[in-house]
Order: C-alpha cells, then sequence, then structure tokens
C-alpha cells in the first residue's frame, strides 16, 4: 500500500497553501476527515510486497472532491485535479507530482474499496464528529426517499433467456449473486418477480415517476430534522415497498451502531401502513406519520366506518343490524377478516349499497391500537411541527441533485448506488460541520409601527385607485 505523502515543505508547497483562503470550504473539509481508519480497514487487501501503489487516501480525496462539485466523469476530475490548484492542495499532491489515471478509480472502486466498506466508514465518521459537535439533538427524526434515475436504457429490457450467456456483466452477476442469497421476506404480502429488468442494470427498478418512465433506485435518508443531520442511508430499487422496507433497516441501524433512539419520526403516508406504524411504536418512538387509508375506495358502497365494532365479542355490527364475527387472518399481511353470513345478505334490503357480491367481508388490521393511537396524534401542534420539521429531508435531496450532480447514477448495481448515496451522505454532513462558527444569526424585522401601516394602505389605495381608473379610461 503506498504511502500518502503531504506537499513537503519546500517554498512552491508553502505558496501552494497560502493561495488557498482560511474560509475555503476544502480547507475547512480538511481539518474534519481523519482518513487512518480507512487505511486500517484497507489493510488486508494489499499485498506485502511489489511496487507500492497509488495511496488510497488520494483517492477517496479525489472521491470527496468529485461529489462536493458534482463532477460526474473520472476523466474530467483526473484533469481537474491536475490544473486545479485547490483540488490539488486539498489532494496533498505537489505542484510537480501527476495526477492518477483514471483506470485506477475502477480497479480500486470494484475491487477493494468495496470489500472493504470505505464510504460505509467514511459516512460513519461523519457522522459520529455530529454527534461530538452536538448537531444530533436526538428528538425529532425524518424518513423520506428521492427517485434518482439509473445508468440503464429504458430500451434495453431483460429476458429469462438473456441468463444464459456464458459471460455477463458485472452488475448481472451481483444481481444474480444478491437473488440467490436474499432471505425470505418476513412481513408484508408476497411480492412476485418484476415485468420489467434491465438488461444493463437489472438491480434498478423501472419507475413511473418520470414523464416517460425510467430504471432507477431510491434514495432513502434518515435525518435528524432539527440539526439536518443524516443519520443513515439506505439504496433500494424504485419500489413503494423498498422504500418502507428501507425506512425499518435505517431505524434499526441507526440505532445499533449510534445508539439512535428518537423521540418521534416523521414521515409522508407512503410510511403510513400499519405494520411500519408498529414497527416505530415498538421501536420506543412515536410516529408522526399520517395514516394510509384506504376506507374510501369502496366503489360507491358501504365504507368500513359504517360497521361498528364490538371489542368484547370481537366482531363488527353491520348498518342493518347483522353480525360480522371473525373469520380468518392473514398473518403475513397482518390483516384479520369478519364475514357476513350469505343467508343474511341475500335477504337483506340494504345489500345493493353493502356488496356486490354474496357477502360483505370486512378487514380488520392486527395492528388497529396503534393506528387509533397515531390518529390521536395527528390532532396535536407537536404533529404539525414535526411534518414542518421533517421538510428539512428535502434539503437533503436538492443539495444532492442540484449541487452534487446525483440526478443520473454513474455507477451501476445495488452496490454502486450506495456507494454513491453514502458519499453524498458524507459531503453533505462534512458541509454542515464545516459551516463557519461567526456566522450570523437569523434576525427577523421589527413590527411596523402604526404610522408605518398607515402610509402602506394609502400607498397601496392610490396604486389600487390608479389602476381602477386606467382600466374605465
Amino acid at each position: 500500500m503506498g504511502e500518502q505523502q503531504r506537499g513537503g515543505k519546500g517554498a512552491s508547497w508553502r505558496a501552494l497553501g497560502a493561495m488557498i483562503p482560511a474560509y475555503h470550504v476544502l480547507r475547512r473539509i480538511d481539518g474534519l476527515i481523519d482518513l487512518g481508519e480507512l487505511r486500517d480497514a484497507l489493510a488486508s487487501h494489499y499485498s506485502r510486497r511489489g511496487r507500492p501503489s497509488i495511496a488510497p487516501e488520494l483517492l477517496v480525496r479525489m472521491a470527496l472532491i468529485a461529489r462536493l462539485y458534482g463532477i460526474t466523469s473520472e476523466r474530467r476530475l483526473c484533469e481537474e485535479v491536475r490544473f486545479n490548484l485547490a483540488y490539488r492542495w486539498f489532494c496533498q499532491l505537489p505542484l510537480d507530482a501527476p495526477a492518477p489515471h483514471h483506470s485506477t478509480f475502477s480497479k480500486n472502486r470494484h475491487g477493494r474499496f468495496r470489500d472493504a466498506g470505505i464510504f460505509s466508514i467514511l459516512f460513519e465518521q461523519t457522522v459520529q464528529r455530529c454527534a461530538d459537535a452536538g448537531l444530533i439533538a436526538h428528538k425529532d427524526a425524518g424518513i423520506d426517499a428521492s427517485f434518482v434515475a439509473a445508468d440503464a436504457s429504458w430500451q434495453r429490457m431483460m429476458r429469462d433467456a438473456h441468463m444464459a450467456a456464458p459471460r455477463l456483466p458485472r452488475p448481472v452477476c451481483e444481481w444474480l449473486a444478491d437473488q440467490a442469497n436474499a432471505p425470505p421476506q418476513e412481513y408484508g404480502v408476497r411480492r412476485g418477480k418484476p415485468a420489467e429488468v434491465s438488461r444493463t442494470d437489472p438491480a434498478s427498478a423501472w419507475s413511473a415517476r418520470t414523464a416517460r418512465g425510467r430504471f432507477g433506485y431510491v434514495f432513502n435518508v434518515l435525518i435528524d430534522t432539527p440539526g439536518g443531520v443524516t443519520i443513515d442511508v439506505e439504496a433500494s430499487p424504485a419500489r413503494f415497498a423498498a422504500e418502507v422496507d428501507a425506512g425499518r433497516t435505517m431505524l434499526a441501524r441507526a440505532d445499533d451502531r449510534f445508539g439512535y433512539r428518537p423521540k418521534r419520526v416523521a414521515a409522508d403516508t407512503a410510511y403510513g401502513s400499519a405494520a411500519f406504524l408498529a414497527f416505530v411504536t415498538d421501536h420506543g418512538t412515536i410516529p408522526h406519520i399520517p395514516v394510509l387509508e384506504r376506507s374510501e375506495q369502496t366503489k360507491g358502497k358501504f365504507p368500513r366506518e359504517a360497521f361498528r365494532y364490538e371489542r368484547e365479542q370481537d366482531r363488527y355490527v353491520c348498518p342493518a343490524g347483522k353480525t360480522l364475527p371473525f373469520r380468518g387472518a392473514d398473518r403475513r399481511a397482518g390483516f384479520l377478516r369478519y364475514s357476513a353470513s350469505p343467508a343474511d345478505c341475500r335477504a337483506c334490503h340494504l345489500k345493493r349499497k353493502c356488496t356486490a357480491g354474496s357477502n360483505r367481508s370486512v378487514t380488520h388490521s392486527e395492528h388497529e391500537d396503534v393506528r387509533e393511537l397515531v390518529r390521536g396524534e395527528m390532532q396535536t401542534p407537536l404533529f404539525k411541527q414535526s411534518m414542518r420539521l421533517r421538510r428539512g429531508v428535502e434539503r437533503v435531496f436538492a443539495d444532492a441533485k442540484g449541487k452534487r450532480g446525483l440526478t443520473r447514477l454513474h455507477l451501476r448495481g445495488l452496490r454502486g448506488a450506495e456507494e454513491e448515496f453514502l458519499l453524498g451522505a458524507a459531503i453533505a454532513n462534512l458541509v454542515l460541520l464545516a459551516r463557519p462558527d461567526a456566522r450570523p444569526a437569523r434576525t427577523r424585522r421589527p413590527p411596523p409601527v402604526p404610522e408605518r401601516i398607515d402610509h402602506m394602505a394609502r400607498i397601496s389605495r392610490g396604486r389600487f385607485e390608479q389602476s381602477y381608473y386606467a382600466t374605465i379610461f
């Protein structure tokens, strides 16, 4: 493993450092990163003899520059490091040292970097630094997801016959290995095989969120909303069910790695299923998530609210007074089924308004008590405050897509998407930590005096009269 040599003690290196101002973002980020742990994690992936390699710290610093300034091409990145003095100073390259070749990134990224989990370690370091700086409040958290297009054409669909090819691309091999080693699904409705599979990036999912529809992934983020610190990141195919599963994974992993267990978790209605609400409650957190209601999807028939539930007898009573006893449960989907007798429905005068079948059935979630708890929380002012704080997640997505170039993925496969998301989240935390300490406080304008209010009213009234008479004449 090659050693990272600092620029040196020569006059040229001192002159280069003097050209970088103290308030430059790269100078502030340089004092926040410690790549010693990354070097220890990579030690077993290098040979003990042979020609020294390019220092891995140099490649990591170049990757940080690429994501910070939205440089998506590695060829262009090497050119920028070669010409830009600030980039060269951050990478600790003397003026006479050559920049690495662009092919070096592919060799290290798909090999030792991915095996050692370098970007995961780097991201966890930034989270720990934010915790040490007191930026994590452990009170309110937010979960959300954003679609990111994959590096795959929408015209190239894969069929089963393509799997029998003797040589397959790396993303296809990784996808087949993940499918073979995937654990059985523990909860939710059993999901079938996707209808559209990309030939170049089969781990991505077809999504109609764009105008034409594209293959892509979902950037799942868990943040501490008061400070805006990104606590965890998860990459998943662009499916709504995968987003909810990613929310479970991030909450559990944040608790295991950092002991992060907020008091409240806010999210949109897509996370409002009964199973996810029960998971958050069992986690010791209050879910500030709108309950996902499907009672209005009745096609003109009686909704479930028209049926009265009797808890002691564990049954429903229909509007006509007939009982719907418990008939069975689908524990995997988390639903309990109550249905009336076909003879009662056949003789009922409200049958046309109730059902088109032989008898009426009503489903009841096994986590209905949690749903009632969240419905009560939705009426509190604290719930509305959590909804306002949850908008901070959009800032992470806006910065990643608008400033960091994360509108389309550069790498393929689920592991490639995860690496890009981890690197983008690490940059977001580093920029948050690199804010200057002497930033001005946000001040509000004092309320105007009554004389000022009267003066503004006269001005607005004069403008109205002027525009009114102009329309007449």
